[in-house]
């Protein structure tokens, strides 16, 4: 696709963002994952830039035929990574790849815990980055969680909590350098992926819409378990639904699995219905705490990000017709409204039964 066709759909997003109101720019900024912003000249530079990072992906999809996106919870004692490919001629999106790692047992083999030295620290990133590159295909997206910003000089920050918000920031450093390293390399084969932080609240806003009351004090605790509770509900009901479904074009099915994948999951549906999602990973010595939170938030973290490739693709095709109109620009945000009522949908057949 040329440079003039992406800036002409660019600029069909600014137009169609011009005359719309408060509420249609929400909608639309929800279903691209774009910051929300408090004014609306705020929303649409949000939208702007979101749409130019999801054209940028669109393009690497149209010239090799999919997308693959690894997507990272990062932690010490429990990280976990999703990875998922997204094909032209599939709209439903594959399971790859699903880990979860204690990197303290998996990278240090005589089980010390990672210190906060610098030495350490990197060989352990370097490690792990060099083993996220070990499985083919290698992703053209990799996401982190963002760790919450915090401040440093307080003492009451822990010592483990520092330890994340370095690993966060090193490995993004590790995988942007990488392929600049690389593609330096006169006559070496080139790497062409993306590194990203992934919000977690645009996350799991997408996913668990928020109840009616709003949260103070004690009541915000309860709120965020309630929050992590649903996002991995809302995961085994994802996948044992995509599985018991498969092929019916259910709207319940979002997700395909490789061979090995739905293997096992059909194995741990079989053992017990209230299944857990550490038993589908058939852990392993090096697989951390059997805790399901870190699986569920990477793998939503890939399949929001799939979620928010396909829709702009539908949206740059309803934009990308031969003539364009306020009527033209009006099914845009029907398009958006459809999509978050279809989402409320499927988290209301999710959390139910």
């Amino acid at each position: 696709m040329s440079a003039s066709h992406k800036s002409k759909i660019l600029q069909l997003v600014d137009s169609c963002c011009q005359n719309a109101k408060s509420g249609q720019l929400k909608s639309l900024s929800f279903v691209i994952g774009a910051a929300n912003g408090t004014t609306k000249e705020i929303k649409r530079t949000y939208i702007q830039e979101q749409c130019k990072f999801l054209e940028e992906l669109r393009q690497q999809k149209i010239r090799q035929g999919g997308i693959n996106i690894l997507s990272m919870d990062a932690g010490v004692s429990n990280f976990a990574f999703s990875k998922m490919q997204l094909l032209n001629d599939n709209p439903l999106p594959k399971l790859l790849d699903w880990q979860k790692l204690n990197l303290e047992e998996k990278f240090f083999q005589n089980l010390k815990k990672l210190s906060l030295n610098p030495a350490e620290t990197s060989q352990l990133v370097f490690d792990l980055t060099e083993y996220l590159f070990e499985s083919a295909p290698i992703p053209d997206m990799f996401t982190i969680e963002r760790q919450r910003a915090r401040t440093m000089s307080s003492r009451h920050i822990l010592e483990p909590i520092l330890k994340v918000n370095i690993l966060e920031q090193i490995l993004f450093s590790n995988l942007e350098n990488k392929v600049k390293y690389t593609n330096r390399i006169q006559n070496g084969s080139k790497l062409r992926y993306i590194v990203r932080s992934s919000d977690p609240h645009r996350m799991t806003s997408y996913w668990c819409f928020p109840r009616e009351e709003t949260p103070v004090g004690s009541k915000k605790l309860k709120s965020n378990k309630h929050s992590k509770d649903l996002r991995i509900k809302l995961v085994k009901k994802i996948v044992s639904s995509s599985i018991l479904n498969k092929g019916s074009k259910d709207p319940t099915e979002l997700v395909e699995f490789t061979e090995i994948w739905e293997k096992r999951i059909r194995n741990a549906l079989a053992k017990k219905k209230s299944f857990k999602l550490c038993d589908i990973l058939e852990f392993l010595d090096n697989s951390g705490v059997k805790k399901d939170d870190d699986l569920a938030d990477s793998f939503l973290h890939s399949l929001s990000w799939i979620e928010w490739i396909k829709n702009y693709e539908n949206i740059a095709e309803l934009l990308n017709s031969t003539s364009h109109s306020k009527m033209e620009f009006r099914e845009v945000f029907e398009f958006c409204e459809n999509k978050a009522q279809e989402l409320k949908y499927l988290q209301n057949t999710y959390t139910t039964g």
